[in-house]
């Protein structure tokens, strides 16, 4: 039990850092069109076919270093995810253990399968967005639950609050993105709040992991649950 946290908060450090850097190094290589934060979505960095998809231009050299990224950070967030389940009990546990899965089967799907053009003539886009959904929606929504769960114990009331905030942010942001969607907003922006907030979270909860305080799963326990502040 002692090697849980800290090889938890290793993954998600890990899974974060591969994710950041594979995002930066995918758009330094677009040129024409150049890649754009705000417009462009963060899988136009891997898409596979160049050419004109929902009105963004995409043209990505490095594609494989992004769905790479993706891949990676799915696997190690799953990995960091079920090590930390195994400090929590009962439904808790049982919940974050699924969204482990679901969110690692998400990257995996949108690292495979790529949002383009192509994509959606040969029947393939479906499962793109269907990960995308899966690691947005999953990995915000077990921020969110999480957070809930911790803010109870005042030895995690800090972490558990921060979750919360970023579940919830990562959250709203997704339905902006899907109710805007085609308004003129700069959807790229909004998308990154959706998928940004996990990442945070990721880094915060490694942080609070290593911190090393050992607080109770629930207020009426003395079971270890998360180090935390």
């Amino acid at each position: 039990m002692n090697l849980l946290r800290p090889l938890s908060a290793t993954a998600y450090l890990l899974g974060s850092a591969v994710y950041l850097a594979a995002e930066a190094i995918a758009a330094s290589a677009w040129k024409q069109p150049a890649y754009s934060y705000a417009d462009n979505w963060i899988s136009d960095l891997g898409s596979a076919t160049a050419g004109v998809f929902q009105g963004r231009g995409l043209n990505s050299p490095l594609n494989a270093v992004m769905n790479s990224g993706f891949i990676i950070q799915g696997l190690l967030f799953g990995l960091g995810t079920l090590l930390l389940s195994r400090t929590l009990t009962g439904r808790t546990r049982t919940f974050t253990v699924v969204m482990a899965l679901l969110v690692t089967i998400g990257y995996v799907l949108v690292g495979s399968f790529h949002g383009s053009l192509q994509a959606q003539q040969n029947g393939t886009l479906p499962l793109h967005f269907t990960g995308a959904t899966l690691a947005i929606l999953g990995a915000n929504l077990l921020a969110l639950v999480l957070g809930i769960h911790w803010r109870k114990t005042p030895e995690t009331r800090v972490i558990g609050i921060a979750s919360v905030v970023v579940g919830a942010l990562g959250l709203a942001a997704m339905v902006t993105l899907l109710l805007t969607f085609g308004a003129g907003l700069p959807s790229g922006a909004i998308e990154r709040a959706s998928v940004y907030t996990i990442v945070i979270w990721q880094v915060a909860v490694a942080i609070a992991l290593l911190r090393g305080r050992r607080a109770p799963v629930r207020p009426s326990t003395t079971a270890p649950a998360v180090r935390a502040n």
